[in-house]
C-alpha cells in the first residue's frame, strides 16, 4: 500500500534520480547478456560479473534511500560502489591482480579469525596445541598483503577521482558532523526525511555507477580496458 504521508522530494532532483534509475535499469537488464558471454574459468571475468552485480544491489539501495530522503545514509553505499570500481580496474592491471580480489574473502577471514584469538576473545577446542595455532594463523596473514585504497586508485588511473570523493565518501561513513552544515549550528537537527546532501552525491553516483558497467561490459564483452574518463571534467560538468 502506498503511504500518502511519504517525503516528496523537488522536483529537480527527482529528475536528476529518475535518469539515474534508467541507468541502474539498463545496466541491470543487461546482465544477462554479460552472463552468457563471461568466460567462468577467467577469474577477471567472474570479478568484473560479481561486482557488477554487488553494484547494481548497492546502487538500487543507494536510489531508495535517495528517493525517500535520506541523503547521507544513501552517500555511504556509494562509497562500497567506488571501492568496486577500483577493485574492477585494478584486477584489469594483471591477472594476478584478479586472483588476490577473487581469493580476498579467505584472507579477511582468516585475518578476523587472528584477531579474535590473539585478543584471546574467543578460543580454540579440540586443539593439541592453540598457541601453535594461533602462531600458524599470524604466519599466514603476514602472507596477504594488499595496496592501501589509494595506491590502487592510482594504479588504476582513478588517482584524481580518489581524491576528489574518497575523503568525503570516509568522513560521511565515519560520522563526521560537516555535512549537517547549518543544521548543527541552529540545533535544528532532525530524524525525518529531507532534502540536504542528495543533489550533490548525484555527480558522484552517476559517474562512479557508469564506469562501473562500462568497464565490465568491455572487458566482457570485446577483451578491451575501458579508458580512464576526465573525472576532472565530468565532475564539474555534472
Amino acid at each position: 500500500m502506498a503511504n500518502n504521508n511519504a517525503y516528496k522530494l523537488p522536483c529537480e532532483i527527482n529528475e536528476k534520480l529518475d535518469e539515474l534509475e534508467r541507468m541502474k535499469d539498463n545496466a541491470k537488464n543487461d546482465l544477462y547478456l554479460l552472463k552468457e558471454k563471461r568466460n567462468p574459468n577467467d577469474i577477471q571475468h567472474q570479478v568484473l560479473f560479481i561486482c557488477l552485480i554487488r553494484v547494481v544491489k548497492y546502487f538500487e539501495s543507494y536510489l531508495l534511500l535517495a528517493k525517500s530522503g535520506y541523503g547521507e545514509p544513501a552517500a555511504c553505499i556509494l562509497r562500497s560502489v567506488f571501492e568496486a570500481l577500483i577493485w574492477m580496474r585494478w584486477s584489469l592491471i594483471e591477472y594476478k591482480n584478479a586472483e588476490i580480489y577473487f581469493n580476498s574473502s579467505k584472507a579477511e577471514a582468516i585475518r578476523m579469525t587472528e584477531k579474535i584469538l590473539s585478543k584471546n576473545l574467543a578460543k580454540i577446542k579440540n586443539a593439541p596445541d592453540p598457541d601453535k595455532v594461533k602462531r600458524l594463523l599470524k604466519n599466514i596473514v603476514k602472507q596477504y598483503k594488499f595496496p592501501d585504497w589509494e595506491k590502487m586508485a592510482k594504479d588504476s588511473g582513478l588517482g584524481d577521482l580518489y581524491t576528489l570523493i574518497y575523503p568525503v565518501l570516509s568522513a560521511m561513513s565515519h560520522g563526521s558532523m560537516m555535512f549537517f552544515g547549518s543544521r548543527l549550528e541552529k540545533r535544528e537537527l532532525s530524524p525525518e526525511p529531507d532534502c540536504d546532501n542528495i543533489i550533490e552525491f548525484i555527480p558522484i553516483a552517476n559517474n562512479v555507477f557508469r564506469d562501473c558497467y562500462l568497464v565490465s561490459e568491455e572487458w566482457i564483452l570485446n577483451g578491451k580496458r575501458h579508458p580512464v574518463p576526465d573525472y576532472r571534467k565530468l565532475m564539474c560538468k555534472d
